[in-house]
């Protein structure tokens, strides 16, 4: 406003100087002067409205795109979270799983690597990630059925049995699925493989056949038994009589004492049989193991004492004094009856005298799974406690091994040959495995009790 007064005033000057007659040079030089800087100023005034038109549209685009800006921020914190969110259900699931999952990328290095695939390898979960897949998973037999060919051949493969052996000599049966993973853009990133542990299932099927073999042999041997009960009973009813009639010095009487003798065997070995071929049914009870074995010893040697005046059984504590118990659900007097059977065949091959020395011990799973894959089926959560019942006796001879749980069959001229047989058949009842092996360092023979068990204790359900 000053420099519109200040123009002003001098046009005014102007004015008065043409109204008084006064026009000098000077005059006039001033006028163009004031002229030039009036047409300047006019030229300014116009950038700076046109700046302040072009900040105030600036403001308001700024404003906008500030706007905008929130918004979009708004919406990439929402994703985020959902992101966040999707990848820890995803991982949830992962990790919760039974089926082996493992991924890799498209230099065929690990990825992810989920609880399950640990458990059924025996690699510890974090070991993989970021390592080269062929540096830490046998490729097993076929060979192209893993993550590694399929993200090479873009070959996938849908339930495929694959047997792969560990470094630590447990073979595994398995069914594997692959698939190439893909990004948003349909471009190929790595692959994944899906695995599920089989060899369970397949020694389940074998064991199967096994049993209904025997059950097959059962029922015919239980009917046999039936059929020769009855005239067992009339063999024995009559020579009973026969006995009777006789007079004290017939030497007749021996030879009907004798027939007298060998019924009442032959009824103990029926009654036998069928107890055999009954169907055991199985009342579990979770136990202190320790203490179970404990008194059953305890137990045995009160009932036999007689046989063990030179024979020493005991109990034999492994590893550290101080340490967790071992619970084991089982059926006490079933499982007492093994015990017993297994004692009384270590006490025979003792011959009087020798040392017989009963041990447990609950593996770790890598353990379990290294020494008995071979034997027993184990799920992801179980291990193994082990009993050792082990002697000093004659030992058993190496083709008679495993033929020592079959029914009938004793290397011994007294009994039926069903001892080892009902031991083997109610450890089949509690999901268990028992098997007979010499000492390798000493003379003697080890019979092993395997029962599976809930790594954190318990009963299985």
């Amino acid at each position: 406003m000053a420099l519109h007064a200040l123009i002003g005033g001098l046009y005014q000057g102007m004015d008065d100087k043409s109204k008084t007659g006064v026009d000098t040079i000077e005059g006039k030089e001033d006028a163009q002067d004031i002229s030039r800087f009036a047409d300047s100023y006019a030229s300014f005034s116009r950038i700076i409205n046109s700046l302040q038109r072009k900040y105030i549209e600036l403001k308001d685009e700024f404003s906008a795109q500030n706007a905008e800006l929130s918004e979009a921020n708004r919406k990439l914190v929402d994703l985020s979270r959902k992101n966040i969110t999707a990848t820890e259900f995803l991982n949830g699931i992962l990790n919760s799983i039974s089926a082996g999952v493992v991924a890799i990328d498209l230099n065929g290095c690990i990825t992810h690597f989920n609880p399950a695939a640990s458990v059924i390898l025996g690699i510890p979960v974090r070991e993989p990630l970021g390592k080269a897949y062929r540096d830490v998973i046998p490729p097993g037999t076929p060979v192209g059925a893993n993550a590694l060919r399929t993200a090479e051949s873009g070959r996938e493969v849908d339930s495929v049995e694959k047997r792969i052996e560990l470094g630590d000599g447990t073979r595994l049966q398995l069914s594997v699925s692959t698939a190439v993973l893909r990004d948003d853009a349909g471009g190929v990133v790595g692959a994944v493989e899906v695995f599920q542990d089989l060899t369970k299932f397949r020694k389940m099927e074998r064991e199967i056949a096994r049993l209904n073999t025997l059950a097959a042999l059962g029922e015919m041997a239980a009917t046999v038994a039936h059929e020769v009960r009855n005239p067992l009973a009339g063999i024995g009813g009559f020579a009973g009589l026969l006995e009777r009639d006789l007079e004290d010095g017939d030497s007749r009487k021996e030879l009907v004492r004798k027939i007298i003798r060998g019924v009442s065997s032959l009824n103990e070995t029926v009654e036998t049989l069928l107890n055999y071929t009954r169907f055991e049914e199985v009342n579990r009870v979770e136990v202190d193991y320790e203490d179970f074995l404990k008194t059953t010893i305890e137990q045995f040697m009160t009932d036999n004492q007689p046989k063990l005046d030179d024979i020493i059984i005991e109990y034999v504590a492994v590893g550290s004094q101080v340490r967790e118990a071992v619970s084991v659900c089982l059926d006490k007097m079933l499982f007492r009856q093994i015990l017993f059977n297994i004692l009384c065949n270590s006490v025979e091959a003792c011959r009087g005298e020798g040392i017989i020395t009963v041990s447990m011990q609950k593996l770790p799973r890598q353990t379990a799974l290294s020494r008995y894959s071979d034997r027993l089926m184990l799920a992801i959560n179980e291990t193994v406690v082990e009993t050792a019942v082990t002697d000093d006796g004659c030992g058993i001879e190496q083709e008679h091994i495993d033929r020592l749980f079959a029914p009938f069959f004793t290397t011994k001229s007294e009994g039926n040959g069903l001892g080892l047989a009902v031991a083997w058949k109610i450890m089949k009842a509690h999901g268990g495995e028992i098997f007979v092996e010499n000492n390798k360092d000493s003379k003697g023979a080890t019979f092993y009790l395997l029962m599976p068990v809930p790594i954190n204790g318990g009963c299985m359900e």
